[in-house]
């Protein structure tokens, strides 16, 4: 890999795939849509017009762009967009940043093979992206559990409690914390992006560490770190989910390093 590209480079996971790359002398543009204060200056900084206008196309492309949040609407464009990457640029190797939110209510252990029980809309719109990408005759899919680590600025989970334990001195739990998650933290998500990008391989792989974490637990390694109580009230419906990726680790020779514990001090310290 000499040329990359990231699109999507200022949000949470691609400014770290910015960075990894440039630390390993490969050349980076990086297109953004509206910010830019989180990609490391040594990128090309380019829009996604500038970047599509290109004659000469890089050799890999991360498209890393939306979340659980965005608007109907937002993940149309964000599909329409992908669609125009996938025709200008045949050649380039694209690596394509899904989520295990396509596997829907599964009660199974989630592997890379297993089915799609009633996706949301969100999911729907990433299994859509992953049909495009599929047209390709290079590229890689990636399903992504829980991503988590420091500059995360969504209302997920773990940022909810640990804004709830700052400004309030206390972290609420629903029915006793027993809900399980896999939680993999951001520096391994993007080593398995990057993994998958210098692999030849057409793959799905499954982003996930195969240790799911309980609610409690999480709060529990919040609490170690602040002056923080727990309490409970009502009940969690929300199901748990339980992942194995063994088939991703053997095909890329990769596994996460860096466990819940680990990844929240880093959050926190």
């Amino acid at each position: 890999m000499k040329s990359a590209a990231v699109i999507g480079s200022n949000g949470f996971i691609g400014s770290v795939i910015v960075k990894k790359l440039l630390d390993q002398n490969i050349s980076v543009f990086a297109i953004y849509n509206k910010d830019v204060d989180r990609i490391d200056p040594r990128a090309k900084i380019v829009t996604n017009e500038q970047f599509l206008s290109l004659s000469v196309a890089p050799d890999i492309i991360f498209f890393v762009i939306g979340n659980y949040n965005t608007p109907y609407k937002g993940l149309l464009d964000i599909n329409q967009m992908l669609y125009r990457y996938v025709k200008n640029f045949p050649e380039s190797r694209l690596i394509y940043v899904s989520s295990a939110n396509v596997y829907g209510n599964s009660t199974n252990i989630i592997t890379e093979e297993s089915p799609f029980i009633n996706p949301g809309t969100y999911a729907m719109s990433k299994l859509s992206g992953e049909f495009i990408v599929q047209s390709l005759n290079n590229y890689s899919i990636i399903r992504l559990a829980y991503v988590f680590g420091p500059e995360m600025t969504n209302n997920s989970f773990i940022p909810t409690l640990i804004k709830s334990g700052r400004n309030e001195g206390k972290i609420t739990l629903f029915g006793k914390g027993a809900r399980e998650q896999d939680y993999i933290y951001v520096d391994d998500a993007v080593d398995l992006c990057i993994a998958a990008g210098i692999s030849s391989a057409n793959e799905i792989y499954l982003g996930a560490t195969g240790k799911s974490t309980s609610n409690l637990e999480v709060a529990q390694h919040i609490k170690r770190y602040m002056n923080c109580d727990i309490i409970f009230k009502g009940e969690d419906t929300a199901p748990s989910y339980y992942f194995d990726p063994s088939e991703t680790f053997s095909k890329l020779n990769w596994a996460p390093s860096v466990s819940i514990e680990e990844g929240i001090k880093n959050m926190l310290t």
